[in-house]
């Protein structure tokens, strides 16, 4: 019998917070349990086991990085959406650099469900950027392209190579109207 008032949420939740205070490859499920106090049989109630957890926080991940993009385009279209996402994009990799470096074991994870949520998250881009042109393929070379620059951009400034002080922000912005100046001169 679960434990009243723990759910499966509060326990991803929970997982998540663990993940961002000491790792990514640090959680266990024993050290869970001391968090949720309980016992770490106890959490068998809830998951699977640890596999099953991580695909559970990789979900989470995914849904936290799509609210934060679907948010940021509200109302905006081609240029002023393509710099909303980038936006979105580096605040949530700088607040939650661990849970997104799970979002960047998708593609590996061997769980097509896992797989189709990562497309969902990417179609936000496609939607974007098929304001620009309905050529799929092109689409898909400008998605790439903006990712790389989304992606590398979070990997240096998180690694630390952006320590001169110039603003972080004001780089990458300076970077997506690069990207959006190619996109309009095609």
């Amino acid at each position: 019998m679960p434990r009243q008032g723990l759910t499966r949420e509060t326990v991803v939740q929970t997982a998540a917070f663990l993940v961002e205070e000491n790792g990514y490859e640090n959680l266990t499920l024993h050290k869970l349990a001391a968090k949720l106090n309980i016992k770490p049989a106890s959490l068998y109630t809830h998951i699977k086991g640890i596999d099953e957890l991580y695909r559970f926080l990789s979900f989470l991940s995914l849904s936290q990085l799509s609210a934060k993009m679907l948010n940021a385009i509200k109302g905006k279209e081609q240029g002023e959406a393509l710099r909303a996402i980038a936006v979105s994009y580096y605040d949530y990799a700088k607040k939650n650099p661990e849970m997104y470096r799970i979002i960047m074991k998708v593609p590996h994870s061997n769980s097509e469900e896992l797989v189709e949520t990562g497309r969902n998250v990417k179609s936000i881009l496609f939607e974007v950027l098929s304001q620009y042109t309905k050529e799929k393929t092109k689409i898909i070379y400008y998605s790439r392209y903006y990712h790389s620059i989304l992606h590398g951009f979070v990997s240096l400034e998180q690694t630390g190579f952006f320590d001169d002080g110039v603003s972080i922000k004001t780089s990458l912005l300076n970077i997506i109207d690069d990207f959006i100046r190619q996109l309009e001169n095609r």
